[in-house]
């Protein structure tokens, strides 16, 4: 409901009332997001967390507020980078982070970058980000032929 505000304001040119309900949709995600560490859901809550890092970058980027822009983007990689690195989370809310990711890395990637330093943190960021879902996507095709080698036999097809 607060993103739909948002982008009303945000499409009216309205830019302060839309940076503020942004800024609000921000807090919500993340504290989805802090329950999603916890328990591994809901499983929407790394979507919803993307979507809000955009939308503020978006709008701070909209205000010329570029370096905060890119502090949202980075931000949204690096957290759901290091949830779907955490063995602890079920492999679903794992995967969910890197479904995630595919879209946060791309818009970090299409990122103007002037300094050579942030250029090079960011290729940092997007090389730990593929290594991360590499190893969950390892993880997972693990756990389905496992699943498979441990299925009962019951009979034999005929």
């Amino acid at each position: 409901m607060l993103t739909q505000q948002a982008n009303a304001a945000y499409a009216q040119q309205h830019t302060l009332s839309a940076h503020a309900k942004y800024t609000e949709a921000m807090t919500n995600a993340e504290e989805m997001l802090q329950i999603f560490q916890e328990t591994g859901v809901p499983l929407s809550a790394p979507l919803a967390f993307v979507i809000s890092c955009h939308n503020l970058a978006d709008c701070l980027e909209t205000q010329k507020q570029t370096d905060q822009a890119a502090h949202f983007l980075r931000y949204a990689c690096t957290k759901l980078t290091h949830l779907a690195q955490r063995p602890e989370l079920p492999l679903q809310a794992r995967l969910a982070c890197v479904e995630q990711l595919r879209p946060a890395v791309n818009v970090l990637s299409e990122q103007s970058i002037p300094s050579l330093s942030h250029q090079q943190d960011i290729q940092n960021l997007i090389a730990q980000a593929r290594t991360a879902a590499l190893t969950v996507y390892q993880v997972a095709s693990y756990a389905v032929q496992t699943r498979l080698e441990d299925a009962p036999v019951t009979e034999r097809p005929s």
